[in-house]
């Protein structure tokens, strides 16, 4: 079998995602790594075993064993990279956000066209589990028409500021980060291309150039409207939730990743289907018992990059095309104009915007509002110290788990201040029957005839298997 040989530009953090899935890939070998920080490179080379590396892309662009490349440079940079990969014949993978303007994005379509190679948009989020489900259950047509969409996305990630995500020079904050995601997971889920953008951005931490708060409404197709917070300024449980919530005419769809890091984590989301009558299904993806199978089942990133692998070798079309990826960028960059304007924005919007003047009249702006005093070094100290980072926000079940104070944990004073402070309530939920005027206490389940079977395939659900038990 033929493998792809993958070379992978920028070895940020993004090249840690991609990295260590590779040895599970049959489709593909890793054989080359390019960043302008040679020593960079060699650090990841030497982990993975990579004997290549590369300071310039045009030198890596000329290696004729390369037959395709990871765009993981800054968005600025994309499109200058795409050009010089595409006319030496590789194959394209482009991490998001796909640019900094719409005409950038237009320049790589038109380099992966003109020269004949495959151009796949590294929107992750579609192949996640999870949000597979999601859309199938959509696509079932249980939920009738779908007239409204919602995401809330805080990501609290103070120690971006002065990196690239964070400067004029990339023309673009949170919103550009983590927009595109977002916004292209909601029109794939329902089908509904954008029409209209309205929103409204600040800059909340003196230290960032671009913006770190976002509100937005999305206009879509067919009548339906969305709705985007999104947040780095976040504190408590929620400081990396990820919410989804789609609202049909016969059920709401919830889909929550608010108890892990979705990025990275192999956890499913917790996704609940809420019908007429009290009816609730819960849906939960169930794992191997391999490890490595779990990690090949699980892990988007994987599954992008085997996609990805496919188009090549069956020149086919890829699952995440470039115009899906300009597209959402449009709506990105309407946003911005729509903030600073105080105006809907219609798409397709094709305007060159000086996103770099944008954000400092924004700056200017929120910085007579808002007064706001942010230190990172006087935030007050945690009540429970740990000598490693807790990730999980459910309780340990025993007080003996997590007492191993060599290994980072807390001892057991610090036990009992945590579970008070983050348990959360496994009792099933009960209602009362007003059907009889009584007080009767019932365990919400739903009967076998309201349970929404979805198509074959992995992700049908066995019969009884449905019911949400709290």
């Amino acid at each position: 079998m033929r493998r792809i040989k993958i070379a992978m530009l920028g070895c940020g953090g993004v090249a840690h995602l991609y990295l260590p899935v590779f040895k599970y890939l049959k489709e593909a070998q890793l054989v080359a790594l390019v960043d302008i920080d040679e020593g960079k490179a060699k650090h990841l080379a030497e982990r993975y075993g990579v004997e290549k590396v590369y300071s310039d892309v045009e030198e890596a662009a000329s290696d004729p064993e390369i037959d395709a490349v990871i765009v993981g440079t800054p968005p600025n940079l994309h499109a200058e990279h795409v050009e010089v990969c595409a006319s030496s014949g590789k194959h394209i993978l482009c991490e998001k956000p796909m640019a900094s303007t719409v005409g950038d994005c237009q320049r790589i379509i038109d380099a992966c066209r003109k020269n004949g190679v495959k151009l796949q948009m590294a929107h992750m989020k579609r192949f996640m589990r999870g949000n597979q489900m999601v859309k199938s259950i959509v696509d079932s047509g249980c939920m009738g028409k779908i007239f409204m969409a919602e995401c809330h996305w805080d990501c609290a990630v103070p120690h971006l500021i002065g990196t690239y995500r964070e400067t004029e020079e990339a023309a673009g904050g949170n919103l550009q980060d983590h927009g595109p995601h977002a916004f292209d997971l909601v029109r794939w889920w329902t089908g509904n291309d954008i029409l209209q953008v309205s929103a409204s951005i600040r800059i909340v931490h003196p230290q960032r150039p671009t913006e770190d708060t976002a509100v937005v409404v999305l206009e879509h197709e067919n009548g339906m409207v969305s709705f985007y917070h999104m947040t780095r300024v976040s504190y408590g449980r929620e400081h990396w939730q990820d919410l989804y919530r789609i609202y049909g005419t016969d059920a709401t769809l919830v889909v929550r990743n608010d108890h892990h890091f979705p990025t990275t984590s192999l956890e499913s989301p917790e996704i609940v289907l809420y019908r007429p009558g009290g009816c609730i299904q819960r849906y939960d993806l169930g794992h191997p018992w391999n490890l490595d199978d779990t990690v090949v089942q699980n892990n988007p990133f994987y599954n992008q990059l085997k996609a990805f692998c496919e188009c090549i070798l069956n020149d086919t079309e890829p699952r995440v095309t470039g115009e899906d990826g300009m597209h959402v960028m449009e709506a990105v960059i309407a946003a911005y104009v729509s903030s600073l304007k105080g105006i809907k924005v219609k798409l397709p919007f094709r305007e060159d915007v000086d996103l770099r003047e944008l954000f400092r009249e924004i700056k200017e702006r929120d910085g007579k509002n808002l007064k706001y005093d942010y230190t990172i070094d006087n935030l007050p100290k945690p009540a429970v110290s740990l000598k490693a980072p807790l990730y999980a926000f459910r309780p340990p079940r025993t007080k003996e788990k997590w007492s191993d104070e060599e290994h980072g944990m807390i001892g057991e004073a610090g036990y009992d201040a945590l579970t008070t402070s983050l348990k959360r309530s496994c009792i099933c939920r009960t209602r009362a029957a007003s059907t009889t005027g009584t007080s009767e206490r019932r365990s919400w389940r739903c009967k076998a005839e309201d349970r929404v079977e979805l198509p074959g395939g992995l992700y049908s659900p066995k019969s009884g298997q449905l019911p949400y038990e709290g």
